[in-house]
């Protein structure tokens, strides 16, 4: 009894499977044929192709820079005494060495020293300037022969200069806050580069001299040229 229900069931089914393969046969057949020639692309988004990254050219890299070029003090040493008036025009050299954390980032240390010539009101001020202390360093490209770059750095600074209105030395001392610097390197060879710079530097004096004023912010203006040995180079 069963095999019989089992066939009423399959000659039931029969008919309406025919009925859907010739309405498939029928959508398939109405389809307009390619022409000859046309190629049909079929509308579906590609790949996108896997980019791989710059080598990296920094990381565990020692970079060993100097750097010449004219010096500008502004502001005030204190509030009794503008930088222009015993200060003039200086010639300012800086050496850094740094090492490469990452393909982006340098970090290491920096040394200023400038003499700078008569200022505003004196005939032989004979200034002379340094600092010293951190920096960190953003290169802003990768992998190539023009690397451009940032710097941010603090310091701590000394200046003196001789006052011939007081027949005196000058001496401050203090905290160089904010040393910001712009450059970029062109490496000639795989472990020379050179390239220009500029900076700005902002700097307070705790230790001033007997009778100065109040502390004041001074500016300190600088570009020129640097040179960078790297090792072991690009």
């Amino acid at each position: 009894m069963n095999r019989a229900m089992l066939l009423s069931a399959g000659a039931l089914l029969l008919p309406t499977l025919a009925l859907a393969e010739t309405a498939a046969s029928g959508a398939t057949a109405g389809l307009d044929p390619v022409p000859p020639g046309v190629h049909v692309i079929k509308d579906e988004e590609a790949p996108t192709p896997l980019v791989p990254r710059a080598k990296d050219l920094l990381s565990s890299h020692l970079l060993v820079g100097a750097s010449m070029g004219p010096v500008w003090s502004l502001g005030r040493l204190d509030s009794n005494t503008t930088a222009l008036r015993g200060l003039g025009t200086g010639l300012g050299f800086q050496g850094d060495i740094g090492f490469g954390l990452s393909r982006s980032v340098s970090v290491g240390a920096f040394g200023t020293y400038a003499s700078f010539s008569d200022g505003n009101d004196c005939t032989d001020c004979s200034g002379r300037a340094f600092a010293v202390g951190p920096f960190v360093r953003y290169h802003l490209s990768q992998g190539l022969r023009f690397d451009p770059w940032l710097t941010a750095g603090v310091a701590y600074r000394q200046l003196s200069f001789l006052d011939d209105t007081r027949a005196a030395k000058q001496k401050y001392a203090g905290i160089e806050w904010l040393r910001l610097e712009l450059g970029a390197d062109y490496y000639v060879f795989s472990g020379f580069g050179i390239g220009p710079y500029g900076a700005i530097a902002l700097s307070s004096y705790s230790t001033r001299p007997t009778g100065a004023g109040e502390a004041r912010v001074n500016t300190e203006l600088s570009a020129g040229l640097r040179l960078l040995l790297d090792l072991p180079g690009r």
